[in-house]
């Protein structure tokens, strides 16, 4: 089963009782924390503090380009092979995925829906989220988004969930959870798709993110769902060559690169597998004794990071795709729960991005890629997940807790 974490936020954000976002377009006075920051949040070292600043000024940008309706515009789009193929009429359009993201990024640096500076537009942008879940099936998408916007969707309203325990978001969640489990298909995993029939880690681990934020706080996920999807990813495994990598498809691609490797820890340690471990599974001629060696992962992470050196970072920098982000978004979280067994290896993880990170922020406050069209003026996705990366360790958010 899923390991039981945390449910509310730290620093005394939970709320108490229920309320309706519909509530926050009034002012409130905020409530005092339960606890001080200093408690919660101890001693920040000079370094911390240098950190958030950046954080705070990439806050600030993603406010100040948030539509009016709560959510954020950016190119929706697909992966294709190792670019990002804009739908036709998705340029420009509000984004479902990076809206959660961006709620997120807030929330990871301790804003909530009804505490903070920007507390309004995190409940705007919940708002504009909950609007878009179908009534009838719990599918959030719109301009056409797939199954991985949905999955950010579900993830972020977990979060918002556990803060609030407004009764109108756990009912939208577990519509939304449970059309991830009905979605999951013969190989155990998930594609662009609901009910496609190959599967992908990109994919796969964005869904099992959501399932382990939903099980965080009181949703029913089904045993038999998570076993099928550990079984998928186990497959993924690569034993040989590039040993310690994870396969992007187990049945036709099977290339793996950083983001990929990262998932692939991820997705595990979402299903409660923190550690290298052996399992069996049925051979030729019987059960046969594998093992699946973190470590080795790990040690492929630290071989392909994709800025290993600082050297020529600026803002604009064309390393900085939409798979730069989203693989480090991933390997942050692995480098994090990995410091039990190496706090030096998380240190200096966290290390080098902060140095990096800095190095490629732009004046503004925005960091860029490709889905939001390389400008500084209006990219959301790169921002929200520079800000997310820089804010995990702060602990805010119960899924990217230890």
């Amino acid at each position: 089963m899923i390991r039981s974490w945390a449910t509310t936020m730290v620093l005394g954000l939970a709320a108490a009782g229920c309320f309706t976002f519909a509530a926050l377009a009034q002012d409130a006075p905020l409530r005092a924390p339960a606890e001080s920051d200093s408690t919660r949040d101890p001693r920040p070292t000079p370094n911390d503090m240098v950190v958030r600043a950046a954080v705070q000024r990439g806050l600030k940008h993603l406010a100040s380009i948030q539509n009016n309706d709560g959510s954020w515009s950016n190119d929706v789009g697909n992966k294709l092979g190792h670019r990002y193929q804009v739908n036709r009429d998705g340029i420009g359009r509000p984004h479902l995925g990076v809206t959660a993201i961006a709620c997120m990024a807030f929330m990871a640096a301790g804003h909530t829906p009804d505490r903070g500076e920007f507390k309004r537009h995190v409940a705007a942008g919940i708002n504009f989220i909950i609007s878009n879940v179908d009534p009838e099936t719990g599918w959030i998408s719109a301009n056409g988004t797939r199954m991985y916007e949905h999955a950010f969707c579900s993830m972020c309203l977990a979060e918002v969930y556990g803060m609030t325990h407004d009764p109108v978001i756990l009912s939208k969640l577990r519509s939304a959870i449970q059309f991830i489990v009905k979605s999951q298909n013969q190989q155990g995993a998930w594609r662009y798709v609901p009910n496609q029939q190959d599967s992908d880690m990109s994919i796969c681990v964005c869904q099992l993110q959501a399932l382990r934020a939903a099980a965080n706080v009181g949703v029913i996920v089904p045993h038999s769902v998570i076993e099928a999807a550990k079984d998928y990813v186990r497959k993924s495994y690569i034993t040989r060559g590039q040993a310690g990598g994870f396969q992007y498809q187990i049945d036709w691609d099977g290339r793996s690169t950083f983001a990929l490797t990262a998932a692939g820890i991820v997705a595990l340690q979402s299903m409660g597998e923190y550690d290298t471990h052996s399992y069996d599974v049925q051979g030729v001629t019987g059960m046969v004794r594998l093992t699946l060696d973190l470590n080795r992962s790990i040690t492929y992470l630290q071989n392909n990071r994709p800025d290993s050196s600082p050297r020529g970072l600026a803002p604009g920098s064309a390393i900085c795709n939409y798979g730069f982000w989203y693989g480090h978004y991933y390997a942050a979280q692995a480098m994090h729960q990995y410091q039990f067994v190496s706090p030096r290896t998380w240190h200096e993880w966290h290390s080098q991005n902060r140095e990096n990170f800095l190095k490629l922020q732009h004046a503004n406050g925005a960091w860029t890629d490709e889905i939001g069209g390389w400008d500084p003026k209006t990219n959301a996705f790169a921002t929200a997940m520079a800000c997310l990366v820089l804010s995990i360790p702060r602990g805010y958010l119960p899924v990217f807790q230890n």
